[in-house]
């Protein structure tokens, strides 16, 4: 084997420009050292791969010189460019762009915007141009994709392949992939490749992670190897073997076969059936598991594989029946008891409990073993961690330390081994070996081996048809959610496990039932190629939609088009038992008091846009008013009135910087960092005015509260203000960067927009908007109050909530703030109008905002429950 450094490899191509350099790169997390003094250099048109088992500092090494780890030591230069700030925007602006292990698509917006807003700005087109812009991007690249399509509704493998070209098609200096295929079939895999292969010819330098070897061989022109944070040195890839890589990574020789496994026993004991069993994407389907067997599913992506995996745990089941051991299984809480355990592949949202430290997250499933009379006993919880994380070999600095300290791939680890703890007698695992790195995968093949050898079933969802090939006792294949063909796993290969879904010519006998062999699952006329689903493909509900207007398939023009019917339906009850409702006084004085509301719900409005919340803006409209009553209590000269109201916003200023600080700085949690301030700018208040006093000036209260017909002034300019703030926030690009660090701060910031900033600058806006609703309260009430603002602490967050905001961030309209904030009004005054009692309006206001947050948590719960 011939070893060559960088240094010596640079040697040799004098003439190629260096991309990427990096000089002593060190970083540490507390006692744990991630990285340790590397250097590298990636030169232009070289496709490098980067391996190491995990922890070893791979990603580490990526998130520094994409922006998103800080290095304690050490220079990254970027084509003589050095990197001071260490932000994604920074290294992007020298030319890098990113591939995320976990991605940085936006799963609400759509595969257009995602593509505008991952485009460097210099590349980008004008925003109202953006669809056509996108449809030629995807066609120069093969990718069949609608750019009107949200991302949400791809399959997973689709959204890895368009983040890809994403990064591809802007032409950077240097691409980063950061186990990019670790989630694709082979087909997949092989346009991933071809990319790289593409980039690297337009003059980029690519490096990229993986763990699967053969991909290093396929497209790399040479290897860098770390080892426990170290760099062990660069290899020409023609020059290296798997097996000495390996041995590189490690330290030590490695085991490198498969398990053995024994011919397929057909006749071992039954110990789950299921029949006509169907769901989302998949069925109907009948399988049975059999004891030692390990079964794989295998398919193209988005055929149904991960959907009959949940299927089989009862999970996401329409139709069918789910039997162990003879006796019908109802829910996965049934399902667990019986001994049937389920193992997601989405380990940070459903595999692990990221809010638990690595000790609970292994001893949650099996604390009544470590238990004596229902209290865990230390010692033997201790015991057991230890040997969990020294069976599995996970590299960890302490237990007590969050999952999310670790790599990818010892978050599997943990995950793989809280499952096995549970000793199931049916291991239903999607993915096992996702992001793993080689000698951890053979540790978990012989655990799989040893699970089914003990008398269990196991049944395996995998992308890698070599993985299946290796491990697996039976295969099936899926097509369109159905079974088309079932093989022994002893004498398989990748070759035939893909040829499998591949072949382009296959009928189904008969009526279209599933038979079974090869020809099952496809309608007579249709062929394999086109049984495979197509990216642009749509669900079937998303199908149904798309034949109605687009407006109407909008989910927020849905929703606004909903609550102005309310509000008519509750006007026109109103008026029908009390016809004095439609009176032009009664009808202004409900947009009146609708109009500080209003003002207040856009300030709050802008908060939970970026996904954040704003307590204090009540407090802050009650000092508003105290401020007016003081400067605007005599005379009514007119400069008074503007210096008034520029005190207001100075204040609004101040209160919403303190609220960015406390936030972003200081990184406290927005409901406890706004209490805060709502105690303080309630103390101050308090001060000015212990009690109500202090006339506001009559000129200030007839200017603002002045109108035409029944619309005061104020509350058309606020109209006016929402109008052209909505078409800002939806027609924009800086509005799609904004609604961005809503729907995900974390990518959004991966994508070089400076979130931090923009949730800072919601904060002060909100701020300042909701002293602009305390003038125009001010002049509603007449007198300095320093508790007059409190009502609107809720009503602020109800309003635009009703609208369509998500308490979440991302989502709802400012026309559905102000549409929120004029029914709030309306159920306001209902107590007057229907001589009802102040507690039963109450109730009916409370009653209504309920029913607006479940139209929007129920939907989201059901799409959640069907993934």
């Amino acid at each position: 084997m011939t070893h060559s450094t960088d240094a010596m490899m640079m040697t040799e191509k004098q003439t190629t420009e260096v991309v990427l350099s990096t000089d002593g790169v060190s970083k540490q997390y507390g006692p744990v050292t991630a990285l340790t003094e590397m250097s590298l250099a990636v030169r232009a048109g070289e496709v490098r791969a980067l391996v190491g088992e995990n922890g070893s500092g791979k990603s580490t090494f990526v998130g520094i010189v994409s922006g998103t780890v800080v290095p304690n030591t050490g220079t990254v230069t970027i084509a003589d460019r050095a990197l001071t700030k260490h932000l994604p925007v920074e290294s992007q602006s020298a030319g890098v762009l990113t591939v995320f292990q976990d991605g940085s698509l936006l799963a609400t917006l759509t595969v257009a915007q995602n593509l505008y807003i991952g485009t460097p700005a210099a590349q980008r087109p004008k925003y109202a141009e953006i669809v056509d812009w996108a449809a030629a991007r995807l066609a120069e690249h093969d990718l069949d994709l609608d750019p009107m399509l949200k991302v949400a509704a791809l399959a997973p493998g689709d959204r890895q392949i368009l983040e890809i070209v994403r990064a591809v098609m802007a032409k950077p200096r240097l691409l980063l992939l950061d186990e990019s295929t670790s989630a694709l079939d082979a087909s997949g895999v092989d346009k991933v490749l071809d990319l790289m292969r593409l980039a690297a010819l337009q003059g980029c330098a690519v490096l990229f992670v993986t763990h699967r070897l053969a991909e290093v061989f396929r497209v790399a022109d040479t290897v860098s190897i770390l080892r426990d944070g170290r760099f062990i040195g660069t290899h020409p890839a023609a020059e290296v073997s798997p097996k000495q890589i390996v041995e590189l990574m490690a330290g030590t020789k490695v085991e490198m076969e498969f398990p053995a496994r024994a011919p397929l026993d057909v006749g071992a004991k039954e110990l789950l059936t299921a029949r006509g069993l169907a769901g989302e994407k998949f069925g109907p389907v009948d399988l049975t598991l059999r004891a030692g067997q390990v079964l794989g599913i295998a398919g193209a992506d988005g055929n149904g594989q991960g959907q009959l995996l949940r299927g089989l745990a009862t999970l996401g089941v329409s139709g069918g029946t789910v039997t162990s051991l003879g006796t019908e299984l109802r829910n996965y809480r049934q399902a667990t008891r019986d001994g049937i355990v389920f193992l997601s592949g989405d380990r940070k949202n459903e595999s692990l409990f990221q809010a638990l430290s690595i000790r609970e997250n292994m001893t949650a499933g099996v604390l009544r073993k470590l238990s004596t009379a229902g209290v865990v006993s230390a010692p033997a919880e201790r015991r057991f961690v230890n040997k969990q994380i020294a069976d599995f070999g996970i590299r960890l600095g302490s237990p007590s330390q969050p999952p999310s300290s670790l790599s990818g791939g010892n978050q599997q680890k943990i995950a793989i081994s809280k499952a096995m703890a549970a000793e199931p007698k049916v291991f239903l695992i999607d993915e096992p070996t996702q992001g793993v790195d080689v000698r951890s995968r053979m540790d978990i093949y012989r655990f799989i081996r040893a699970c089914a050898d003990a008398g269990n079933a196991v049944v395996i969802v995998s992308s890698d048809a070599s993985e299946l090939a290796g491990v697996a006792d039976r295969i099936i294949v899926m097509s369109r959610g159905r079974i088309i063909e079932d093989m022994p796993g002893l004498g398989s290969d990748e070759e035939s496990i893909v040829g499998a879904f591949a072949v382009e010519s296959r009928v189904v006998e008969g009526d279209g039932e599933p038979v079974s062999g090869p020809s099952a699952g496809l309608d007579a006329t249709e062929t394999a190629t086109e049984a495979q689903p197509q990216a642009s493909s749509r669900p079937p509900a998303a199908a149904r939609r798309a034949r109605l207007p687009r407006w109407v398939r909008n989910e927020e023009t849905t929703r606004l088009a909903v609550l102005a019917l309310l509000m008519l339906a509750i006007g026109a009850v109103t008026a029908a038992q009390n016809p004095t409702f439609l009176s032009e006084l009664s009808l202004k004085n409900v947009l009146l008091i609708a109009t500080p509301l209003t003002a207040v719900a856009i300030a709050q409005y802008f908060v939970l846009l970026v996904g954040g919340i704003d307590v204090s803006v009540g407090a802050t409209m009650s000092l508003s008013v105290v401020v007016m009553s003081y400067l605007v209590n005599t005379g009514g000269v007119f400069p008074n009135i503007l210096i008034a109201i520029g005190a207001a916003i100075a204040l609004g200023v101040v209160v919403g910087l303190i609220n960015a600080w406390l936030v972003e700085r200081m990184k406290l949690s927005a409901v406890i960092a706004t209490i805060a301030t709502l105690g303080i700018v309630t103390g101050v208040a308090l001060t000015l005015r212990p009690t109500p006093g202090g006339n506001i000036s009559y000129e200030l209260m007839s200017a603002i509260t002045r109108s035409i017909g029944i619309f005061p002034i104020a509350l058309l300019v606020l109209a006016v203000l929402v109008i052209a703030g909505d078409i800002l926030l939806r027609r924009t690009g800086l509005g799609l960067r904004v609604r961005a660090v809503g729907i995900n701060g974390l990518y959004a910031n991966r994508l070089g927009i400076r979130a931090t900033a923009i949730r800072g600058g919601a904060y002060v806006l909100c701020a300042v908007l909701a002293a602009i609703a305390g003038v125009l309260l001010a002049a509603q009430v007449g007198i300095g109050d320093a508790s007059v603002g409190e009502i609107y602490t809720l009503l602020a967050i109800a309003a635009p909530v009703i609208g369509g905001a998500s308490l979440l961030g991302g989502r709802g309209t400012l026309i559905g703030a102000l549409l929120g904030a004029v029914m709030l009004a309306l159920l306001m005054t209902l107590a007057t109008v229907l001589r009802i009692s102040q507690g039963v309006n109450l109730l009916f206001i409370g009653g209504i905002t309920l029913i607006a947050l479940l139209t929007y948590v129920l939907p989201l719960k059901r799409r959640n429950s069907v993934r």
